[in-house]
């Protein structure tokens, strides 16, 4: 069946030389946010912003030709949020799904959706159970009168190649993800989680530009990681050793890019060894992960600021401009670090800048 096929393509996948997918490709970090809305009666007036972020699907009214639906999307980088209320309800059919992963959720306070992936029926359940569609296979989706979806779509090249990053070996063919998720425990839960939490960072007027491709990185390896597919095994492999020169080339990159918003993809493709080899290498050579010791060069950065004030400088401003989300825990990491707080360090600083 087309599952066994997919899966073996995945599992006897080749290694990446060295020069060339080992540094998966760097892309600009995904700090542009584009929303959209739209409420319509007329099925015409959607389907275009539908086809691009479920390519290969048409969209039908559930019964005769009455139709509503107040439809939003924020799309940042390679990632889109999707809400979509479904006043009169719909159906969506895929004879195979374009180059887009769905993780399709149920809003709350609406009823339970039906999907059916490669002949199999599941429920789309708020809160409960979600459904994972995956490129190239057949999906059919039924949203009942009132259904709210919320549906998180990632390109395709994105996904696989965090994947490829992680492992150190590409994906012949599609991801492939078994089709449900449990939210209720374990890793479904985490994973929701990290979709709530990403939804609401890109929604923020105003974020440190460090904020949200360290955010896009957890979702990506949570993704690749949570869900059940075959590609897991390597995953659980061990990572081949690398040279010492891996740590080193790693730490050199990290040190001339401190200040920018930097992810795990770009230091494994400065390094050149996939991203399990380089954090194992980095544990026993250093005791801590590579974006561990990012986390303490901007440390760095931030006491140089705070050192050398300007007026306007102040503990928080700092905190978020270093790419720390709350300020509270800056000044833990910071104190743990330099044994002072850092409105000790601002507090000399200013008075050194004083004589």
């Amino acid at each position: 069946m087309m599952h066994a096929r997919l899966g073996t393509d995945l599992v006897h996948s080749q290694p990446i030389p060295d020069k060339v997918a080992l540094s998966a490709r760097r892309e600009a970090a995904p700090l542009l946010v584009v929303k959209s809305h739209l409420s319509t009666t007329d099925l015409d007036e959607l389907l275009p912003t539908y086809s691009r972020l479920y390519p290969g699907a048409t969209l039908k009214p559930l019964s005769g030709t009455a139709f509503r639906c107040h439809f939003a999307v924020t799309s940042a980088g390679p990632v889109s949020f999707v809400a979509g209320d479904w006043d009169l309800g719909g159906r969506v059919e895929a004879a195979a799904l374009g180059d887009r992963y769905a993780l399709v959720f149920g809003g709350e306070g609406s009823g339970d959706g039906e999907v059916e992936i490669r002949s199999r029926r599941l429920s789309i359940t708020p809160g409960k159970q979600a459904a994972l569609f995956v490129p190239v296979r057949p999906a059919n989706i039924r949203m009942p009168v009132g259904s709210k979806g919320r549906t998180v779509t990632i390109e395709r090249s994105a996904l696989e190649a965090h994947f490829a990053m992680l492992t150190g070996h590409a994906s012949h063919g599609a991801i492939p993800f078994e089709p449900d998720l449990d939210l209720t425990t374990g890793g479904g839960a985490t994973l929701h989680g990290i979709v709530r939490l990403l939804r609401e960072e890109i929604e923020r007027p105003a974020v440190s530009p460090f904020v949200r491709p360290r955010l896009f990185d957890v979702l990506l390896t949570a993704l690749v990681t949570i869900p059940r597919h075959e590609g897991l095994r390597l995953l659980e492999l061990p990572p081949p050793r690398v040279a010492p020169a891996v740590v080193r080339r790693a730490e050199e990159y990290i040190a001339a890019h401190a200040g920018e918003a930097i992810r795990l993809s770009d230091i494994v493709a400065a390094a050149g060894a996939p991203a399990r080899s380089l954090q194992a290498a980095f544990r026993a050579a250093r005791g801590m992960t590579p974006m561990e010791f990012l986390k303490i060069r901007r440390l760095e950065q931030a006491r140089h600021m705070l050192l050398a004030p300007q007026p306007e400088t102040t503990v928080s401003g700092v905190a978020a401009v270093m790419g720390f989300r709350n300020a509270g825990r800056f000044s833990v990491e910071y104190r743990k670090c330099f044994q002072e707080s850092p409105s000790e360090t601002l507090t000399r600083g200013r008075a050194s800048a004083l004589r």
